[in-house]
């Protein structure tokens, strides 16, 4: 990732039951500007960020967040929607990026 994003907050996760791609919604800040982009990351990197969130909120449950959508060529959707009252701020230097992200903003 070659970007200067320091924090990301997380508001939405989505993605396919046979997609290897996750979309994450959310705000960036970098330095002292905070926009809405989109990210996406690897299932892999999906799991550092659940991890990272499940650290900083003990009693966070991602299976009670996700909603689930039978698509039209029988894939399933799977949506996280994070609710303000988690702390859903993530360090991404503390990330490993082995695989690229993409950013995604208009």
């Amino acid at each position: 990732m070659d970007t200067n994003i320091q924090s990301f907050a997380v508001e939405t996760i989505i993605f396919e039951s046979n997609d290897t791609e996750v979309l994450l919604k959310g705000v960036a800040h970098q330095g002292h500007m905070a926009y809405s982009t989109d990210m996406i990351i690897s299932h892999t990197q999906l799991n550092q960020v659940i991890n990272t969130l499940h650290r900083q909120n003990s009693s966070l449950n991602i299976h009670e967040l996700l909603t689930t959508e039978k698509m039209y060529n029988d894939e399933i959707l799977y949506t996280a929607k994070l609710s303000e009252s988690i702390d859903a701020q993530i360090n991404l230097s503390e990330f490993i990026f082995d695989q690229p992200v993409v950013q995604i903003r208009a």
